[in-house]
């Protein structure tokens, strides 16, 4: 069985609660070392996982037993970490949203392709068996053709100094609640959709914006299909993908976020009567994403993902630049 070794760099509350606890039930990866500068997190972590605790990101780079490197820093701080990885021949995971230009973005894939190395950024909801079961019900055609999709992802404030509301740092609605519906809607509508409106909100009392709205556009089947994003801080908690079909409507909750011991649905509905509902079940997407990477290493498939990279970075500075 083929093993690949991991390393983290940065450790935060997502990291401890969600990322190590994943690596450390993949039969597939082996956890070598975490580097933060956080000392007391650093003792703590890797004494708890009995990994190497790098005391400088040196350290982790010049660990030539690093196959891959999940960085889960702020955004801001993702390019030159991630170049580091790259020219250090390790492959890449990097939270959303990976790089805040395109320029980053595309001076990283260019790197990685030439060195044969993947980078993947951490959409995890992707992998999710909700979300696999919506792709499977859209391509059976059961409720025929998609007419348009809407994705919406938003919650109410959350404390100031929280690193979402941290310009310096990448933060805003956009980078964060925003990505994942544009990531929706580019995997359900076609990575060959077109942004054709867009529009930022900001708010005088923050630093980063903190709403949205997105239109895309797909032209490439016979009846064009359009899909919606909205995405806010400040608002009720919304977190769903919708879908109009020409004989049902189909509502995903917690289509982005969900604790592992949910129970993830999906309900039809046809001239406003529920005909049907999807039990997704308990699932694992931080698993299942680690899985999916794993599966890429082997079969050494990188040009992809990559280039999700490319496209997902691209919309997003198209929506910074108000450009449709």
């Amino acid at each position: 069985m083929n093993v690949f070794n991991i390393a983290l760099w940065t450790i935060g509350d997502h990291s401890t609660r969600n990322i190590l606890p994943a690596i450390e039930k993949n039969k597939s990866l082996n956890l070598v070392g975490i580097y933060t500068r956080n000392r007391v997190t650093l003792a703590e972590q890797s004494q708890k996982y009995k990994c190497n605790g790098y005391t400088t990101s040196d350290d982790l780079l010049e660990d030539s037993k690093v196959d891959l490197v999940y960085i889960c820093s702020p955004n801001a701080l993702h390019y030159e970490q991630a170049m580091k990885c790259l020219l250090n021949n390790k492959h890449i995971i990097v939270e959303k949203t990976a790089f805040m230009t395109l320029r980053e973005a595309t001076d990283i894939v260019k790197l990685a392709d030439k060195k044969k190395l993947i980078v993947m950024e951490a959409f995890m909801y992707l992998f999710h068996r909700q979300f696999l079961e919506l792709k499977k019900l859209l391509e059976s055609k059961k409720y025929g053709e998609v007419i348009s999709l809407e994705a919406k992802f938003g919650f109410p404030h959350l404390d100031v100094n929280n690193i979402r509301y941290s310009k310096k740092l990448g933060g805003g609605a956009l980078n964060d609640t925003g990505a994942y519906t544009i990531s929706a809607i580019l995997n359900l509508l076609g990575f060959d959709s077109s942004l054709v409106f867009s529009s930022i909100e900001s708010d005088s009392n923050y630093d980063v914006d903190i709403s949205g709205l997105a239109i895309f556009e797909n032209k490439s089947t016979p009846v064009s299909k359009k899909g919606f994003c909205t995405w806010a801080f400040g608002a009720s908690y919304k977190n769903e993908i919708k879908i109009w079909c020409e004989f049902g409507y189909i509502i995903v909750e917690r289509a982005f976020s969900k604790p592992t011991e949910v129970e993830a649905r999906i309900d039809v509905f046809n001239n406003g009567i529920k005909v049907e509902s999807y039990k997704a079940m308990k699932d694992n997407h931080f698993i299942n994403m680690f899985d999916f990477f794993v599966n890429k290493l082997i079969n050494k498939e990188f040009y992809k993902e990559n280039n999700k990279v490319l496209a997902q970075c691209g919309i997003l500075e198209n929506i910074r630049n108000k450009i449709n």
